[in-house]
């Protein structure tokens, strides 16, 4: 089996990220779904193991916040925050809910009964169509679209696009993520979704949980059009593979 990582382009983004207290970043060839990058800091010398560690050292590693014994491209699960926004405005689109010229004015928050949702941005971002909405990244602009839809395309879609599943990847420790709706709630927590949950959803908030790697699955099914899925072995990742993926109807 011949890896799809590229050396220099390792070391290239391995070198970018090494002085950053907690980083990750992945690289996928969108065409075909070839990973060429995958890397997590900080990080540890696996030949450490090859001796037997120290107790000092083994409670440095699993002591220190930055959690180097775990690969983050993978195994670390975040709110996707504002990179969320495309996934919520395809879904947006794709419902009929909304179309390109959909104006919001954006004050600096969004009311939702006794509750105010803020923008980044306090003093707002006046009136935005959706491609304004998307380079501004105005929060207000996404509470509307997400309020408008609900949760249940937004967590189709999120589905659709990679999140909450894994890739079979040979690396150990891969996780799933969470996409959050109501069923979900209902059956982890026993109450119902709360419209302002759909809204802080709709911004990449709240519940929701994504790896880097999902990211940059989204990233490359939204570009290409097709359920790209990504490989680390060269011949997984074959162009006729990948082409022949259902399309996620962009």
């Amino acid at each position: 089996m011949r890896l799809t990582i590229d050396l220099d382009l390792q070391r290239y983004v391995q070198e970018r990220l090494s002085a950053e207290p907690s980083a990750s970043a992945v690289v996928l060839d969108v065409r075909t779904g070839e990973t060429l990058a995958l890397t997590s800091v900080p990080t540890f010398d696996p030949g450490a193991f090859t001796n037997g560690l120290s107790q000092e050292t083994w409670r440095t590693w699993v002591n220190n916040p930055k959690a180097p014994l775990v690969n983050k491209a993978i195994a670390g699960q975040y709110p996707p925050g504002s990179t969320f926004k495309m996934l919520v405005a395809l879904a947006a689109l794709e419902a009929g809910v909304v179309g390109p010229d959909h104006e919001v004015l954006c004050p600096g928050f969004m009311q939702l009964g006794r509750h105010r949702f803020h923008c980044w941005r306090p003093w707002g971002h006046g009136k935005l169509t959706l491609v304004d909405a998307i380079a501004q990244s105005c929060d207000v602009y996404f509470y509307d679209i997400a309020g408008r839809i609900g949760v249940a395309p937004i967590a189709a879609m999120a589905r659709r696009l990679g999140f909450g599943q894994r890739f079979a990847l040979p690396l150990t420790g891969e996780q799933a993520g969470l996409v959050p709706d109501a069923d979900w709630k209902r059956a982890r927590r026993g109450q119902g979704w709360l419209p302002g949950e759909t809204l802080i959803t709709g911004i990449g908030q709240g519940y929701l949980q994504a790896t880097p790697l999902q990211l940059a699955v989204m990233t490359g099914r939204l570009a290409t059009g097709t359920a790209l899925m990504p490989a680390l072995a060269e011949a997984a990742a074959d162009p006729a593979i990948a082409s022949a993926f259902r399309p996620v109807g962009l």
